[in-house]
């Protein structure tokens, strides 16, 4: 799967093949989180995503009712070609499926948001060791528009001493499309996380089901996620809104060495 071409890959993914996480596929390309909202409520989510590019980095917005994103990937199909979505009804979580094309009407826009998997591969390149943890729901406010408002979500990795950290924050100051430099370093309490070793979402590097436990020379970044709308939409309740899958990202076909700050 790392090796594979995004158009490959998403033609498993509309065929029904794969339906797992995104993490590791498609060697160097940048993966998006999916927020849909009706258009009579689109302007106020762009505006709410304006005023918080940390959790909500915009790389893409469809036109109402079109399904294809035309500057990341315009021959994609964003009602199959996830592996998996969720879908909120005033901010109750309905559903989980694998396809929407039974929810999609012409007056659906969709939104692509930056993914802090795309900056991973430019931290390996860079032979940073790390680990994710997952994702947390935190304290931090957003900034609200119109009917939109909630708290921030953040993933969270540890990397290897000072010197890795600080190169990794470095390297993520460049990728603004993947949201960028860290939120936060250090303690979690400040942020409202009660338990880093029981994630809301997205668990990773386990051994045995456990998160291993902080070495001493780890240290704890908090990036902004694109999980965030969907804390938003249960905080908010709009009539509809669809997404992604925790994990189950959309692939694009834009390098994310290509979308870097320079």
């Amino acid at each position: 799967m790392t090796e594979m071409t995004p158009k490959e890959f998403r033609s498993l993914v509309r065929g029904g093949t794969w339906t797992d996480a995104t993490e590791m596929v498609c060697r160097g390309y940048a993966q998006a989180n999916l927020a849909i909202v009706p258009k009579e409520i689109a302007l106020e989510f762009f505006t709410f995503c304006f005023r918080n590019p940390r959790p909500c980095p915009l790389m893409d917005v469809t036109d109402p009712g079109n399904p294809h994103p035309k500057l990341v990937a315009p021959q994609a199909d964003l009602r199959t070609d996830l592996p998996k979505y969720r879908v909120f009804e005033k901010g109750e979580l309905v559903d989980e499926p694998t396809d929407i094309t039974r929810y999609w009407r012409d007056n659906l826009v969709a939104f692509l948001l930056g993914c802090s998997l795309s900056f991973e591969w430019a931290l390996r390149a860079a032979n940073i060791s790390f680990r994710f943890l997952g994702a947390y729901s935190t304290d931090i406010s957003c900034i609200p528009a119109g009917i939109f408002h909630g708290p921030m979500v953040v993933t969270c990795r540890f990397v290897k001493g000072t010197d890795e950290a600080v190169r990794a924050i470095q390297i993520c100051s460049r990728h603004l499309f993947s949201h960028g430099a860290p939120v936060h370093i250090g303690d979690y309490g400040k942020i409202g996380i009660k338990d880093l070793y029981s994630p809301d979402m997205g668990r990773s590097d386990l051994v045995g089901g456990v998160i291993p436990p902080q070495e001493p020379d780890e240290i704890a970044l908090f990036w902004g996620c694109g999980v965030t709308p969907q804390a938003v939409a249960v905080a908010a309740k709009p009539p509809l809104m669809i997404t992604h899958f925790p994990g189950c990202m959309f692939v694009t076909d834009k390098l994310s060495s290509d979308l870097v700050v320079l």
